[in-house]
């Protein structure tokens, strides 16, 4: 720990390595109060230009040593929006690749913004407890509604968010009507 606090870096000020931090962990990310703003389709197959490339991400920071991983680490989590096991939910997140999920509850209990692709035309195999227990209270909750054939299910899946409450910014897309996604948004920011 001496090394650490005579370390040229953890010699500046705390402004300015939060954003060194920002810029090592979550370049791309967006404020709430851009996330809040209403896009008419959430689903991105409706884009009108190619996605962008995301820039590279640098956790190794997180390893340097004690102090950065304490400072560091909730930037990491907190600021990123990360995508929900379609069954399990809140159980092995992911970032940028479904193949590498979150394992450990400590980071995991860090996340405030996530997103679920939701498939209408198939069992979700959670419950609506789960989801509510899960998602309520978040920061931000994207749900990104899918199915194989266009109106060719009912919104059953969909309705098992309905107990999900004190969302900050919640966004409903893709497959569902207007009405019913603005619905289900001001239900779970209620």
């Amino acid at each position: 720990v001496n090394q650490q606090q005579t370390s040229p870096f953890f010699r500046l000020p705390g402004e300015l390595r939060n954003e060194i931090y920002n810029l090592l962990l979550s370049p791309d990310t967006k404020p709430l109060s851009e996330l809040a703003i209403h896009h008419k389709h959430v689903n991105t197959q409706h884009r009108t230009q190619p996605p962008r490339t995301p820039s590279p991400l640098y956790p190794a920071i997180l390893s340097a040593c004690r102090k950065a991983h304490l400072e560091a680490t909730p930037l990491l989590y907190e600021s990123h929006i990360f995508h929900a096991h379609t069954s399990l939910l809140t159980s092995f997140p992911h970032l940028t690749s479904a193949y590498r999920p979150i394992q450990y509850a400590r980071p995991i209990s860090l996340i405030r913004r996530w997103q679920l692709s939701l498939r209408l035309d198939t069992d979700p195999r959670f419950t609506a407890e789960q989801a509510k227990v899960a998602f309520s209270g978040v920061e931000y909750f994207e749900v990104r509604v899918w199915e194989a054939q266009f109106e060719m299910s009912d919104y059953t899946a969909l309705a098992l968010l309905t107990g999900v409450r004190g969302v900050k910014v919640a966004k409903v897309g893709g497959s569902v009507g207007e009405e019913v996604a603005r619905w289900m948004e001001r239900l779970m920011m209620s």
